[in-house]
C-alpha cells in the first residue's frame, strides 16, 4: 500500500514538473509574424548593415573590414555559421 502510495506521489509530482515546465517555457516574439517575413526583415537588416560599413569605413576602417568580412562569410554558408566564432 505504501509503495502504491509512493508511486502515485511520484507520478504526481512528475506531472506537476512537467506542466510547471511547458508553462515557463519561452514563446515566440510574435506569433503573428510569419517565417518568410522575419527572413525577409533580418536579410533586409544585414544589407542595411553592409551598407553603413562600406559607406563609413572611413570613420573605422577596422571595424568595417571585420563587419564586411562576417557578412561575407555568413551570406556564403549561412548554415554552417558557428555564431560562437564571435568570442
Amino acid at each position: 500500500m505504501i509503495l502504491l502510495a509512493s508511486l502515485v506521489l511520484l507520478l504526481v509530482g512528475g506531472a506537476v514538473g512537467f506542466a510547471a515546465g511547458r508553462a515557463g517555457a519561452p514563446r515566440s516574439p510574435d506569433p503573428s509574424i510569419d517565417p518568410t517575413t522575419a527572413v525577409r526583415r533580418r536579410d533586409a537588416f544585414i544589407e542595411h548593415l553592409r551598407e553603413l560599413a562600406w559607406r563609413d569605413r572611413d570613420v573605422a576602417p577596422e571595424l568595417s573590414t571585420v563587419v564586411l568580412d562576417e557578412i561575407r562569410r555568413f551570406s556564403a554558408d549561412p548554415d554552417g555559421w558557428d555564431p560562437r566564432s564571435l568570442g
